[in-house]
C-alpha cells in the first residue's frame, strides 16, 4: 500500500508539474528575495570589516590642538584596552597635476596600524619616496618612477612640515580609510581633497605628532558596524577622554608655553646683543667717517697752504725778476747819478757860499716864530680841557654799540650756518621724494584703473586718472575702495600716498622757511651794516676830535719843532756849512766808492739772471704736486660721500631690522599669551567619511530588507496557499474514494502535505542558495562601483535568514494544505465522491443599471456574471495582481523618492552655491576683508548665518538639529526656500515663532502651535513655539530670526557661516574661488553645493541597482502569480470551457472569453494595486529612512504608468501562455471527468 501511495504521489507530481513548478518558483522567488535582501547588509558589513581587519584600520584616532608627543603615545599605550598605539604625521599640500592643481594629503607610514594596500611597485623605504593613491585623481596623472613636486598651500613654509619638496613614486596603492571615490575636504586649495600619498616618517620635519592611532584589544572581536563594536568604542573613547585628555593637555600646554617663552627670551637676548653690536659698528663707522672727514679737511688746508706757498714763490720769483730789472735800471740810474753827483758837487760848492748868506736871514725868522708859538700853546690848552670832559661818555656809548654789533654778527653767522644745513637737508629730501613719488603715482593709477575694471563706481574717469599728480590727489575720497584690494596692498598704497603727500608738504614748507630765513639773514646783514656804519661814524667823530687835538698838538709841535728846527737849521746851517765843506771832500771820496759799487752791481745782476730758471722749474713741480694732491682729495671726498650714504643706509636698515625684530618679539609674546589650553579630540571610525557612508548605505539596504522582502514574501505565500487549497478542492473525488477504501485522514492528507512540502523545500533550497549568493553579489557589485577601494566581497551562506525564510514558506504552504485537507476530510465519502454543485447565478449590481446592462452583449454579460460568481477566485486574482502591482509601484516609487532627493534638496530648497564656515574669533579687520571680498567679483549675493548644533526636545524625545539664524531676513528666500511640502505655502520668519523641518516634526510628534525646547551645551532648556513645518530632506533645522534669538538667549547671534550665490559657477571659477576664500585667515572651510550634490547623487545612484532588483523581482512575482491564478482558473472551469467548445466556440473565441475576465480582473487589480502601492510606498519610505534623512513622499505619474503597463504586459504574456492550455482542452475527457 505504501508503494502504491508513493507511486501515486510521484504520478501526481508528474501530472501536475505546472502546479508543482509554480509553487516551487514562487517559493523560490519569495525565499530568494527575502533571504538575499536581508543578507546583503551583513555581507556588506562583513566585507568591509574583513578589509579593515586586514589593513589594521585604527579603532581610535586622537588629535591634539597643539600636537602630540611621544609621552602622549606612551600614556595611551599604558591604557588597559590599548593593543597598539602609534604616533603619526599628516599634512596637506599642493602639487601640479596634468589638468589643474591638486590637493594632496601626505600620511606617514605606521608600523602596524592603518596599513596601505600595495597594487603596483613597492612601498617607500627611504626619504624622498612615496606611494601614490590609485584613486580618480591619480588616473592618467602619475606613473611609477615619476617625481611629484609639492608646495605649501598656506602662508607657512613647506619646510615647517616636510624636509623634502620632491618625491619619487615607487608604488601605487590604496587605503581602507578611503573606500569610495571621494577623499574628503581640506583647508587649502579649493577646499576639496584630491588624492593622498604615503611616505616614511623621516620625511616630516615636525617636532610633534599630528595624530595618535590606537587599535584596541577587543576591537577585532566585534563586527565593525555592530552595536557591540560601537558600544565598546564609546567606552574606550570615554576612558581616554576621562583619564588622559585633560592631564596630557595640561602637560602639553606647559611644554609649548615654556618652550615658546624660552625661545622668546633667547630672541630678546639676541636682539639686545645684536642691537649693541650694531651700535658699536655704527659708532665705529661714524668715527671712521669723522676721521676721514678730518683728513680731508687737513688735506684741503695743506693744499690751500701749498697753493699759497706756490703763489708766494711765484710772487717772489716775479719780484726777483722785477728786482733784477729794477737793479739794472737802478744801476743805470746810479751811473747817471754818479755823473750827476759830479755835476752837483760843483753846484754844492756854489750853494755853500750862498748858504752862508742865507744863514743870517734865518736867524731873524726864528725869533719871529718863537712869539707865534707862545700864542698857539694857550689855544691848544683850552681845547684839550674840553675834549677830556666829553671823552668818557662818548667812549662808553661807542663801546656798547660795538658789543651789540659783535653779538648781532655772531647770531648772523650762526643763522647763516643753520640755513645752509637746512638747505642741504632739503636737497637730500627732494632727491628722495623725486625717487619715490613716481612709483607711488604709478601704483595709484594702476589700482584706480583696476577698481574701475572691476565695476566699482568711482567719481573719476580713466583720463582723469592719467592726469593725477600724487602730491595733490585727494586720496581719502578713494581710500575705502582701495582698501578693498586683497592682501592689504590697497591699504599699503593709501599709506604710501599719505607719506608722499606729507613729504611734499614738509619739503615745500622747508623751501619756504629757507627763503624766509634768507630774507631774515639779508635783513639782519643790512641792519648790521647800518649799525657798523653808525659805529664807524662815531669812531670817526671821536677820531676827528682827537685828530684835531692831535693836529693842534702836531701844529704846535711843528711850530715848536720849526723853532727847534729853525734853531737847529741855523745850527745845522752853520754845521752844514762846516759839513758841506767836509761833504764836498766826502763827495769826492763817494764818487770814487760809487764807481767801485757799480762794478759790484754788474756782477750781482749776472748771478740773479742765472738763478731764475731753477726757480721756475721748482714752481712747475709744485703745481703738479698740488694737482695730484687735489685729485686724491676729490677721490677721498667721493669715497667719503659714498661712505656716508652707506652709513645712513646701514643705520636705517639696522633700525628697521631692530624695529621689525622687536615687533616680531611683541607679536610672538602676544601669540604666546593667546595660546589656549589644548584639547584632545578622541575620534573613532565614525570620523572617517567613507566608513560612515558605507555603513549608512549598508543600513539603507538593511532598512529596505526589513519591509520590502516581507511584503514580497507575503504575496508569494498567499498565492502558494491558494494553489494548494485549490489542489485539495480539485481532488475531492479521489479523497472520497480513498476514504471509502478505509484510508485514514493522515494517510490521505500526507499526500498533499508531502506535495506542498516537496515543492516548498525545493523552492526554499533553490531560493536560499540563489538569493543569498546572487542578490548580495549584484547589489554589492553595484555599490562597489562607488566603493572602488574595497577589494573584498564576501557572500557567506547566512543560515539564519535561509531557515527563517524557508520556515515561513513551509508554514504558509503546509499549514494551508493541512487546513484544506482537514476541511475536506470532515465530509463523508459519499459527499466527497459527488462533484460540488455549481454555484447559482445571481444578479449582479450592474444588472440594476438597466440602460447599461441592455447594451451589453451576451458574452459580456456572461463575463460580468462569472467575475462575481467566483468571488474567492476574483478577490484572489484582484489582490494577487494588486499586490504585485503594489510591489512594482513601490520599486518605482523608491527610485522616485531617492533619486530626486538631491535635486529637491540642492535645487529647490537650498539654492545657494557655496557654504563658507568662518572663525568667530577672527578680528573685525579679517571679517571685514572677507565681507569686502564677497561683495565683489564672482559673488552675486551673500548671506551671513549663525549655524550651530543643539538638542531639540518635545516630551520624552530629543533630537539633534542645526539652529539657523540669518542676518538679513529679506535675503533668506534667495538662499533657502522655506515652504510646506504638502500645501507649497511659503513661510516667512517672524519674531515670535520658529520654523522646524518636517522630519524632525514627525520624530518629535509636534505640529504648528506646539512648544519645543532648545538645549545647548550648558544644559539650559529654552522654550519656543513652532510657527510652521517646512520641507527639508537632509538633516534637521530650526529657523529663527535674530530678534527671537536675542529674546531667547539674551545675546546677539554670532554669525559663523556664509552662503554665497555665484554669478557663473564652473570648474575654473570653483577652483579659483575656493583658493581665494581659503586664503583668508577668518575662513575655516569652503564647501561647494555642487560637490555635495555630486556626493549625494553618487550615493543614491548606487541604490538604483537595488531598486531595479526590486522591480525585476516584483515583475517576476507578478508573472508567476498571474500564471498560477490563471492556471487555477482554467483547471477549475475545465468542464465549462469544454462545454463551450462542444457548443461550437473556436479556440480564439474561447480564449477571448477567458481573456475578458483576466483583463477585467487585471484592470481591477491594478486599481487596487495603485491604492495599495501608494500607502505601501509611504510605509516603506518612513521605515527605511534614517533619523537625519527624509526621502520624498511622492510617486511620479510616469511611475504609475510604468507599473500599470508592466502589469498589463505580464498579464498579456500569461494570457498568451494560457492560450495553448485552452487549446489543449480535450472536450470528451473534460466532460467525463465527473464520472
Amino acid at each position: 500500500m505504501k508503494n502504491a501511495k508513493r507511486k501515486d504521489f510521484m504520478v501526481e507530481i508528474g501530472r501536475s508539474m505546472n502546479r508543482f513548478l509554480s509553487i516551487l518558483f514562487i517559493v523560490a522567488l519569495g525565499v530568494a528575495f527575502f533571504a538575499g535582501i536581508r543578507s546583503t547588509r551583513p555581507d556588506m558589513e562583513l566585507s568591509a570589516d574583513a578589509y579593515y581587519d586586514e589593513t589594521n584600520l585604527m579603532d581610535i584616532r586622537i588629535v591634539g590642538t597643539l600636537g602630540l608627543t611621544e609621552d602622549d603615545v606612551e600614556a595611551v599605550r599604558q591604557l588597559p584596552e590599548t593593543e597598539y598605539a602609534e604616533g603619526a604625521y599628516t599634512t596637506d599640500v599642493l602639487c601640479e597635476g596634468a589638468d589643474r592643481e591638486k590637493t594632496v594629503r601626505i600620511f606617514s607610514m605606521s608600523r602596524s596600524i592603518n596599513q596601505f594596500t600595495l597594487l603596483e611597485g613597492r612601498m617607500p623605504e627611504r626619504a624622498g619616496e612615496c606611494m601614490m593613491d590609485r584613486g580618480k585623481a591619480y588616473q592618467g596623472q602619475f606613473a611609477l618612477g615619476d617625481t611629484v613636486k609639492v608646495y605649501s598651500g598656506t602662508d607657512d613654509a613647506l619646510s615647517d612640515t616636510l624636509k623634502y619638496d620632491t618625491f619619487t613614486i615607487v608604488g601605487i596603492g590604496m587605503s581602507s580609510r578611503y573606500l569610495s571615490l571621494e577623499r574628503g575636504t581640506t583647508t587649502i586649495g579649493n577646499g576639496s581633497l584630491d588624492t593622498f600619498m604615503a611616505v616614511t616618517p623621516d620625511n616630516f620635519s615636525m617636532e610633534v605628532f599630528t595624530d595618535i592611532y590606537v587599535q584596541t584589544k577587543e576591537g577585532k572581536a566585534f563586527l565593525s558596524y555592530s552595536d557591540e563594536y560601537q558600544d565598546y568604542m564609546d567606552r574606550v573613547t570615554k576612558e581616554i577622554e576621562d583619564t588622559l585628555s585633560e592631564p596630557r593637555s595640561a602637560v602639553r600646554y606647559r611644554e609649548v608655553t615654556d618652550e615658546a617663552n624660552r625661545k622668546l627670551n633667547d630672541a630678546r637676548r639676541e636682539l639686545t646683543e645684536k642691537t649693541a653690536e650694531t651700535d658699536r659698528k655704527l659708532d665705529d663707522a661714524a668715527r671712521q667717517i669723522a676721521d676721514a672727514q678730518k683728513k680731508i679737511d687737513e688735506g684741503k688746508t695743506d693744499i690751500l697752504k701749498g697753493r699759497a706757498d706756490l703763489e708766494k714763490g711765484k710772487n717772489d720769483l716775479e719780484n726777483a725778476k722785477n728786482d733784477l730789472e729794477d737793479g739794472k735800471r737802478t744801476l743805470a740810474e746810479k751811473e747817471q747819478e754818479l755823473e750827476d753827483a759830479k755835476v752837483t758837487l760843483a753846484e754844492k760848492e756854489q750853494e755853500l757860499e750862498d748858504g752862508k748868506v742865507t744863514l743870517a736871514e734865518k736867524e731873524q725868522e726864528l725869533e719871529d716864530a718863537r712869539k707865534e708859538v707862545a700864542d698857539k700853546e694857550q689855544e691848544l690848552e683850552d681845547a684839550r680841557r674840553k675834549f677830556d670832559e666829553e671823552l668818557p661818555g662818548a667812549r662808553m656809548e661807542l663801546d656798547d654799540g660795538w658789543l651789540d654789533y659783535e653779538i648781532g654778527l655772531e647770531e648772523y653767522e650762526e643763522g647763516k650756518e643753520e640755513l645752509e644745513e637746512q638747505q642741504e637737508t632739503l636737497k637730500e629730501g627732494w632727491k628722495e621724494y623725486r625717487k619715490n613719488a613716481p612709483e607711488v603715482e604709478r601704483n595709484l593709477k594702476k589700482a584706480l584703473n583696476g577698481l574701475l575694471s572691476m565695476g566699482i563706481p568711482l567719481d573719476i574717469t580713466p583720463s582723469e586718472i592719467g592726469r593725477i599728480q600724487v602730491e595733490d590727489f585727494l586720496i581719502d575720497a578713494y581710500a575705502p575702495y582701495l582698501e578693498m584690494i586683497p592682501g592689504g596692498e590697497g591699504a599699503l598704497l593709501v599709506e604710501g600716498v599719505h607719506t608722499i603727500q606729507a613729504s611734499y608738504q614738509e619739503l615745500t614748507y622747508g623751501d619756504t622757511a629757507v627763503k624766509e630765513g634768507k630774507k631774515e639773514l639779508a635783513k639782519a646783514k643790512r641792519e648790521l651794516a647800518k649799525g657798523k656804519k653808525k659805529l664807524d661814524q662815531g669812531e670817526m667823530k671821536l677820531k676827528n676830535a682827537r685828530r684835531k687835538l692831535d693836529e693842534g698838538e702836531e701844529q704846535l709841535a711843528d711850530a715848536r719843532q720849526k723853532i727847534i728846527d729853525g734853531e737847529q737849521k741855523v745850527t745845522d746851517a752853520k754845521q752844514d756849512i762846516a759839513d758841506g765843506e767836509g761833504k764836498i771832500a766826502d763827495a769826492h771820496r763817494d764818487i770814487a766808492d760809487g764807481e767801485v759799487k757799480i762794478a759790484d752791481a754788474h756782477r750781482d745782476i749776472a748771478d740773479g739772471e742765472a738763478k731764475i730758471p731753477k726757480a721756475e722749474k721748482d714752481i712747475a713741480k709744485g703745481e703738479a704736486d698740488i694737482e695730484e694732491a687735489q685729485k686724491k682729495l676729490d677721490d677721498g671726498e667721493a669715497d667719503l660721500a659714498e661712505a656716508k650714504v652707506k652709513y645712513e643706509d646701514s643705520r636705517q636698515e639696522a633700525e628697521e631690522k631692530i624695529a621689525d625684530a622687536g615687533k616680531k618679539i611683541d607679536d610672538a609674546q602676544k601669540d604666546i599669551d593667546d595660546i589656549k589650553e589644548p584639547e584632545w579630540y578622541v575620534l573613532d571610525r565614525n570620523a572617517i567619511q567613507t566608513y560612515v557612508e558605507f555603513g549608512s548605505d549598508a543600513e539603507r539596504i538593511g532598512a529596505i530588507g526589513k519591509v520590502f522582502p516581507f511584503i514580497f514574501f507575503l504575496v508569494a505565500a498567499l498565492v502558494s496557499l491558494t494553489t494548494m487549497t485549490r489542489m485539495v478542492e480539485e481532488q475531492r473525488l479521489q479523497i472520497g474514494t480513498l476514504k471509502a477504501l478505509g484510508y485514514g485522514k493522515w494517510s490521505i492528507a500526507s499526500k498533499y502535505i508531502g506535495y506542498a512540502l516537496a515543492a516548498t523545500l525545493a523552492g526554499s533550497i533553490l531560493g536560499a542558495a540563489a538569493g543569498e549568493k546572487l542578490l548580495p553579489y549584484v547589489i554589492m557589485t553595484a555599490y562597489f562601483i562607488l566603493y572602488e577601494n574595497l577589494p573584498v566581497m564576501l557572500t557567506p551562506f547566512n543560515l539564519y535568514y535561509a531557515f527563517l525564510a524557508s520556515g515561513l514558506a513551509l508554514a504558509c504552504t503546509v499549514l494551508a494544505t493541512v487546513f484544506s485537507s482537514y476541511k475536506e476530510l470532515l465530509s463523508s465519502p459519499a459527499s466527497l465522491m459527488r462533484p460540488v454543485p455549481p454555484k447559482q447565478g445571481k444578479r449582479v449590481l450592474l444588472e440594476y443599471v438597466t440602460p447599461l446592462w441592455k447594451r451589453l452583449k451576451f458574452i459580456q454579460k456572461a463575463t460580468v456574471r462569472n467575475l462575481f460568481r467566483y468571488k474567492k477566485r476574483c478577490l484572489m486574482t484582484i489582490f494577487g495582481t494588486g499586490g504585485c502591482m503594489a510591489l512594482l509601484l513601490v520599486g518605482f516609487g523608491l527610485n522616485d523618492s531617492i533619486s530626486t532627493l538631491g535635486e529637491k534638496q540642492y535645487n529647490d530648497i537650498w539654492t545657494y552655491d557655496v557654504l563658507v564656515q568662518t572663525d568667530n574669533e577672527a578680528d573685525e579687520a579679517e571679517q571685514k576683508a572677507l565681507r569686502s571680498f564677497v561683495s565683489q567679483g564672482d559673488v552675486d549675493a551673500w548671506l551671513r548665518v549663525e549655524e550651530t548644533i543643539l538638542d531639540v526636545s518635545a516630551g520624552d524625545v530629543t533630537k539633534e538639529a542645526y539652529l539657523f539664524v540669518p542676518e538679513d531676513l529679506e535675503e533668506v528666500d534667495r538662499f533657502v526656500h522655506l515652504r510646506s511640502r504638502e500645501s507649497r505655502e511659503a513661510y516667512v520668519l517672524d519674531d515670535d515663532h520658529v520654523l522646524i523641518t518636517e522630519k524632525m516634526a514627525g520624530l518629535l510628534n509636534v505640529k504648528e502651535g506646539d512648544t519645543i525646547y532648545l538645549k545647548e551645551d550648558e544644559g539650559v532648556l529654552y522654550p519656543v513655539v513652532v510657527g510652521g513645518i517646512t520641507e527639508n530632506y537632509l538633516h534637521h533645522y530650526v529657523y529663527m530670526t535674530p530678534a527671537l534669538y536675542e529674546k531667547v538667549y539674551g545675546k546677539a547671534p554670532e554669525y559663523n557661516t556664509m552662503f554665497l550665490d555665484i554669478k557663473d559657477l564652473n570648474e575654473e571659477t570653483q577652483n579659483r574661488l575656493g583658493t581665494e576664500l581659503l586664503s583668508f585667515d577668518s575662513v575655516m572651510m569652503v564647501t561647494f553645493i555642487g560637490t555635495m550634490r555630486g556626493q549625494i547623487s553618487d550615493m543614491l545612484d548606487s541604490l538604483n541597482v537595488v531598486i531595479w532588483v526590486l522591480i525585476i523581482s516584483a515583475g517576476l512575482l507578478a508573472f508567476v502569480v498571474l500564471y498560477n491564478l490563471n492556471n487555477i482558473n482554467i483547471n477549475e472551469r475545465q468542464r465549462e470551457l469544454a462545454t463551450m467548445k462542444v457548443l461550437g466556440f473556436y479556440n480564439p473565441e474561447l480564449a477571448a472569453y477567458v481573456y475578458r475576465e483576466n483583463i477585467m480582473l487585471t484592470i481591477l487589480g491594478s486599481m487596487v494595486g495603485i491604492v495599495m502601492g501608494y500607502f505601501l510606498h509611504r510605509y516603506v519610505m518612513t521605515t527605511v529612512e534614517v533619523d537625519m534623512l527624509m526621502f520624498g513622499r511622492q510617486i511620479r505619474p510616469i511611475s504609475y504608468a510604468y507599473s500599470v503597463l508592466m502589469t498589463y504586459a505580464f498579464s498579456a504574456f500569461v494570457n498568451l501562455v494560457m492560450y495553448y492550455k485552452l487549446k489543449g482542452i480535450d472536450m470528451v475527457e473534460s466532460l467525463k471527468s465527473v464520472e
